[in-house]
């Protein structure tokens, strides 16, 4: 019941409140994927992009095709419009690391090049330097297969 709640408040773009609803459900030891996609996409959308980071490393260690495979139209995926937010915001001072590991992270939604180009980006985050360098990996090995088929 509260994980469809959930997905309504996604749905109205009201992340604030699905956020809760969605912590409390994976707490509960839900451990559906759709609901781990959706939380690295309400965390970003609040500002709480460590957390989503956090969320994103665990899925893509498992299997980076759970969030290539995303399907924009049918997961109801507002990636494209919050890309389009951070970076018209960054766009007068340039990217900071932080911003560009939440764009790597989004793009990976959408576009397995650009998540890269902005994972690249990222590593100036010092903290996180061994975590997107591991992505990183994953995701150019993700890609040299992708390419091949």
């Amino acid at each position: 019941m509260s994980e469809m709640l959930a997905n309504r408040y996604f749905i109205a773009r009201k992340f604030d409140l699905a956020l809760p609803v969605f912590e409390k459900e994976l707490a509960k030891g839900n451990t559906n994927v759709a609901i781990k996609k959706k939380l690295i996409i309400c965390y970003g959308a609040l500002g709480q992009i460590e957390k989503a980071f956090e969320l994103f490393f665990e899925l893509v260690k498992k299997d980076p095709f759970l969030i290539i495979n995303t399907d924009p139209y049918w997961d109801d995926c507002p990636c494209p419009e919050m890309i389009k937010q951070w970076e018209n915001s960054t766009k007068q001072v340039g990217v900071s690391p932080r911003e560009a590991l939440i764009l790597g992270i989004l793009y990976l939604y959408c576009d397995l090049d650009k998540s890269i180009e902005y994972l690249e980006k990222a590593l100036d985050y010092d903290e996180y330097f061994l975590k997107i360098n591991s992505v990183l990996r994953i995701l150019r090995n993700t890609k040299s297969k992708v390419r091949v088929k």
